[in-house]
């Protein structure tokens, strides 16, 4: 017994083992503590040797009365190392403090429930089965409806929108046993939908098995009234109640993430500012509460309506055609025909719109609110009263100008190439790249329109970069079907006092493969005549590249053959004002014929530009004009067509191979 005295030594509980004749072989100190007396050890010992010969191998309890009181024991039998009953453990409690300890837990008890059944929130427990073990009372004072007794019940009470979420928190929580949250509405005891805040827990025994869910749920109305007056103040304009700038550009970010179109309007209470002074402050506030709530019966569900500012107003309506944007504007603005009436006065108003659409009018929102603005701006200079759209065309030059250094980068710049033809043989000897711009909302815009202002800015050298690096590398990938085809590029004037572009033109080449001596880089006669030194210079260093150089338009300068002479230059191109006539105008024939043999006396090739017709054509050939270029052959095309006319012109032209 020495491994049980040890044992239950330092027990707080009466321990006391008796064998099985009754005989109490050991006691605890806590059994001595008890202090029974000699009598109180006879009864428990005649009470052990009635219970021995009743226990087998299983624990029992029983009350005792004792002379010293009640007493309630807990025994079990100690089986032996053969597996038999050896003795028996009897563990002692005095009545007494059983009872107490019961009283207390059962005060405990009621008084929990008291907190549970009359607190404001609601106690929901759950079995692991998902079913519904417990509903405080409280649950049916504040929904005037029976309890509800099953999980399906209890999402009744949820409204529709916001079950979703509930189900898929619940069954989160089921499956991980993780704390859940969740905000949904419940319909109070007015039949008014509230917002609530459910936190469910997993209750787990020792093994890590779920025992039940626990869900408190509260009522969380006055957080959510508080949270919605913070955003009226951070997104809504307090006089009209509509969104403020904030939330207007906050809007407008998410449209454009979403890659949304829409319509922007600006809006403008015609004569406002004389209706404040001329009535009073309350009155300019009366109209434009008034004001808003005319243009928003006229509005989409998902229109957009801000104010921006003090008497500046915008409208955002998504997926909106201008058919639809010119119906919704005209019923806008008949609107506004009506008067308003503030205290028994008229105060008559009319209303301006102006128009502009993302991304059709530009890409950029803040090009878009300027066009918007530049719209509202052409219908106060109508007489008001109306709406207008943005009309690209009469801003066309300030379009250009912004747009031309983002024309690069956003690809709206593209070439097409003309092909040169070889008189004498037909055949193709190159192409002309030429570069196009084609403009979201302009269109495609001339070369004309935008070439000079690149000039100007500085903006040509990148654009010739582009136009340089794009060409070579088509013409390179032609030379497999089309084999020693020349690419010519045409080269801005301003670009003979940049040094630097010999060293470009070097990589470009090395980069794309093609051979120095298959690209032609153009400048006209005039251009080359006012950089004349540095012009010289550079084309002198292109040509040892092994890179050829052509005077374009030439007869249109002040230049003259002999001086040409010393400059590194291979080819002549006429300018086409003198082919337009040759046929026709003996005196233009004889100054094209002067040009030819003066050149070809120069070791000079020549080119006629501007070619339309077969006579034209023929008379050159008499002429002994090398090449010809012009809508006669063809006119300029993108690649993919270019490659198509190369083809078929090739196969039905006669003569030898390309040179």
């Amino acid at each position: 017994m020495d491994k049980y005295t040890a044992f239950f030594h330092h027990f707080t509980e009466a321990v006391v083992i008796l064998n099985w004749q009754g005989v109490i072989i050991y006691q605890n100190p806590a059994f001595d503590r008890l202090a029974l007396s000699r009598d109180e050890e006879k009864a428990l010992a005649a009470e052990g040797r009635a219970l021995a010969g009743r226990m087998k191998e299983q624990m029992a309890a029983f009350q005792i009365e004792l002379p010293g009181g009640a007493f309630i024991a807990g025994v079990s039998p100690i089986i032996d190392e053969r597996g038999q009953p050896a003795a028996m453990l009897c563990v002692l409690r005095r009545q007494a403090a059983v009872d107490g300890l019961q009283a207390r837990l059962a005060e405990a008890e009621r008084r929990l429930q008291l907190i549970v059944e009359h607190s404001n929130d609601y106690v929901l427990i759950f079995s692991r089965h998902r079913e519904l073990s417990y509903i405080p009372p409280s649950w049916k004072r504040k929904t005037n409806k029976r309890h509800p007794v099953s999980y399906d019940e209890v999402l009744a009470f949820v409204h529709p929108d916001d079950v979703p979420v509930v189900t898929q928190k619940l069954a989160e929580l089921y499956d991980t046993y993780e704390a859940q949250t969740a905000e949904f509405r419940k319909r109070d005891e007015h039949g008014e939908w509230v917002w609530m805040e459910a936190q469910g827990k997993a209750i787990v025994d020792e093994e890590g098995v779920l025992d039940c869910v626990i869900v408190t749920v509260k009522n969380i109305s006055e957080r959510k009234r508080y949270e919605e007056k913070l955003r009226q103040l951070a997104y809504f304009d307090s006089l009209t109640g509509i969104a403020n700038r904030s939330y207007f550009e906050r809007q407008i970010d998410e449209l454009i993430a979403s890659g949304t179109s829409f319509a922007l309007c600006y809006l403008d209470f015609d004569k406002f500012k004389w209706i404040n002074d001329h009535f009073s402050h309350q009155a300019g506030d009366y109209f434009l509460r008034e004001a808003v709530k005319r243009v928003r019966q006229a509005l989409r569900h998902d229109d957009f309506f801000a104010r921006v500012g003090g008497d500046e107003f915008v409208l955002l309506l998504p997926n909106v055609t201008k058919t639809e944007m010119a119906a919704l504007a005209e019923r806008l603005v008949s609107s506004f025909h009506e008067p308003f009436y503030y205290e028994k006065q008229l105060i008559q108003s009319t209303l301006s719109i102006g128009i502009a659409f993302f991304p059709k009018d530009s890409d950029r929102i803040e090009q878009v609110m300027k066009y918007a603005d530049q719209a509202l701006y052409e219908v106060k200079e109508r007489g008001r009263n109306g709406y207008a759209f943005y009309r690209p065309t009469e801003h066309r030059h300030t379009i250009i100008e912004q747009d031309l250094p983002f024309a690069i980068m956003r690809g709206q710049f593209y070439l097409c190439y003309q092909p040169k033809v070889r008189l004498t043989k037909g055949r193709a000897m190159g192409v002309e790249a030429l570069l196009r711009w084609r403009h979201p909302a302009l269109g495609d815009v001339p070369p004309l329109d935008f070439i000079p202002l690149a000039e100007e800015s500085g903006f040509i050298f990148e654009i010739t970069l582009w136009v340089l690096e794009r060409a070579c590398h088509q013409v390179k990938e032609w030379e497999r079907k089309f084999p020693g085809l020349k690419l010519a590029v045409n080269l801005s004037p301003f670009l003979l006092n940049r040094p630097e572009l010999v060293e470009h033109v070097k990589r470009i080449l090395r980069e794309t493969g093609l051979a120095p001596d298959r690209l032609i880089l153009e400048v006209t006669e005039s251009g080359l005549m006012e950089n004349i030194e540095t012009g010289r210079h550079i084309l002198t260093e292109l040509q040892q590249l092994g890179v050829q150089a052509a005077i374009d338009d030439f007869g249109t300068g002040f230049s003259s053959l002999a001086y040409i002479r010393n400059l590194p230059v291979s080819l002549l191109k006429i300018d086409r004002s003198f082919i337009r006539g040759i046929v026709e105008n003996s005196k233009d024939a004889t100054i094209v014929d002067t040009i030819i043999h003066l050149a070809k006396s120069l070791d000079l090739e020549v080119l006629a530009e501007g070619v339309e017709t077969e006579s034209q054509v023929a008379l050159l050939s008499q002429m002994d004009c090398d090449y010809a270029q012009g809508f006669y052959f063809s006119r300029s095309l993108e690649a993919e067509k270019l490659q198509q006319w190369l083809e078929q012109h090739n196969r039905t032209a006669c003569g030898d191979p390309l040179l």
